[in-house]
């Protein structure tokens, strides 16, 4: 009986044990197991009253999802990541980096809920690497996260802008870009000064109008301040901001050396144009000294020239002879036919060519004139298309006319009887025909200047071969015509 009492009253503190025990262990299994519940990133988030303060900010977490940013970029020593699923991301925090991991690795992580600057985060206690077995997680489009940022908070997104904005602010360096679809939606494109790549990102030659492909993160900035608050693209590495097209900096820089390179061409030109306007000059100069000399020279030709005629006419003066007088006549005839020719050279501007129809004109006019007792009766025609032939066969033309139109004078006209004497010019198919006619009795139907003895007519033929020219002779009886025609050139 006392073993019965005793028995019973060693029962229940067994019982009170055992119930103690059960009862600590299902509250510790209880608490482990929602420790251990996988998280969703809209509880992490979640703020039922719009208080501005998470429903479980400070809470322990477990959450679950895919790198993507490698670990050591947003910041050297610190952890400072984003994880994502398919349908949104979130920001992992922690002191110290303990196990390195790369974009597209999985994730579990432990940790409180915690908040910086209004952004919803992780901040770790632990976290388990599983390492990729596929690629980083795919980007959503840019101009979807323009239109509703909040919905794409830590996720990965890509696109493509035009700049609008550029500066440095929020301890780092960013540009604004208008979405390529709808100008009012922009977005910060961003990278943090704490950014281990930071001075590899060359802003500099990004300017506002520039059109840029890029690929981020993105986050949020200040949400307890409505004025204040911003969404932020974070760029993980430069390779993450492309051009699409050419950057205005290259352009002007581009345009920068053309116009260098174009100064430089201008004051090479410019030089080289001097030196050839300073070698020019000397050049004129050199060639107005010879031109100036060769006018004397055709000058003093002319005054020699004009001398021997004078002495002719002296000799004349002095000869009884006839004959003797006729010779000297048409030696001073041919002299002054030849002294007209360097008259017209020093008075023209080219001292290589002469106007053939007014050199002859003037030259039968002469003649005309030293034969005054026919200077009332004979009659000059002239028929004269103006050419100009180099000195070279000017002086056989002009004493080939010499000849011919003293002949004329001498054998043609007869005194108080009306003559007419012709001279003619004329271009055609390239050749030059040279005409010399009168009204006189004519020459005979034989006559040629090759089988005539005298000196004239072996002139005539001498003249016509130097100017290689094709000779014709017409005669009827009331007069004869006299034409030679040659090559222009």
């Amino acid at each position: 009986m006392g073993y019965f009492k005793e028995g019973c009253w060693l029962q229940p503190h067994l019982l009170c044990s055992v119930t103690i025990f059960f009862l600590l262990f299902f509250s510790f299994n209880a608490q482990a197991q929602q420790q251990e519940r996988i998280w969703n990133y809209a509880e992490v988030r979640a703020d039922s009253n719009n208080d501005n303060t998470l429903d479980h900010l400070g809470e322990r977490v477990t959450i679950t999802g895919i790198a993507n940013i490698q670990t050591g970029l947003l910041h050297e020593h610190y952890l400072q990541v984003f994880v994502q699923n398919d349908s949104s991301g979130i920001s992992v925090f922690a002191m110290d980096i303990d196990i390195p991991f790369e974009s597209g690795d999985s994730l579990v992580v432990k940790g409180k809920v915690d908040r910086y600057n209004g952004l919803a985060e992780v901040h770790a206690d632990s976290y388990q690497v599983f390492k990729k077995g596929s690629s980083p997680p795919a980007p959503k489009p840019l101009d979807l996260a323009m239109v509703n940022p909040s919905k794409y908070l830590g996720m990965l997104v890509e696109g493509e802008g035009n700049i609008i904005e550029k500066g440095n602010s929020f301890n780092g360096k960013y540009v604004r870009i208008a979405s390529s679809k709808d100008a009012t939606k922009t977005m910060m494109v961003y990278v943090s000064n704490f950014h281990h790549l930071f001075d590899d990102f060359n802003f500099d030659v990004l300017s506002v109008g520039d059109k840029i492909v890029v690929c981020g993160i993105i986050s949020e900035y200040n949400p307890d301040f409505p004025e204040e608050e911003t969404y932020k693209m974070f760029l993980r590495t430069p390779q993450d901001l492309e051009y699409a097209g050419i950057p205005q900096f290259y352009m002007l820089l581009l345009l920068s050396g053309l116009g260098i390179i174009t100064i430089i061409i201008v004051g090479w030109v410019v030089m080289l144009r001097r030196q050839v306007d300073s070698k020019t000059s000397v050049i004129k100069e050199s060639l107005n000294e010879k031109e100036l000399l060769l006018r004397e020279i055709h000058h003093r030709v002319k005054n020699s020239l004009a001398i021997v005629s004078g002495l002719i006419e002296l000799q004349l003066d002095s000869t009884e002879s006839a004959e003797a007088q006729g010779i000297l006549q048409d030696s001073q005839t041919r002299i002054r036919s030849m002294a007209l020719i360097h008259e017209k050279l020093y008075q023209t501007e080219s001292l290589s060519e002469i106007e053939l129809d007014n050199y002859l004109k003037e030259l039968v006019e002469a003649i005309h004139g030293t034969f005054t007792e026919y200077q009332e009766h004979v009659e000059l025609i002239f028929e004269l298309e103006k050419v100009e032939l180099d000195v070279d066969r000017v002086i056989p033309c002009g004493l080939l006319v010499n000849e011919l139109v003293v002949n004329a004078f001498k054998h043609a006209f007869e005194k108080n009887k009306r003559g007419l004497l012709k001279v003619g010019l004329y271009k055609q198919n390239g050749d030059i025909t040279l005409k010399v006619a009168d009204n006189g009795p004519g020459v005979p139907d034989d006559f040629s200047f090759h089988e005539e003895g005298n000196l004239g007519s072996m002139l005539v033929d001498t003249f016509a071969a130097q100017l290689n020219a094709k000779t014709e002779i017409a005669t009827n009886g009331k007069g004869s015509t006299f034409l030679f025609t040659f090559p222009r050139n």
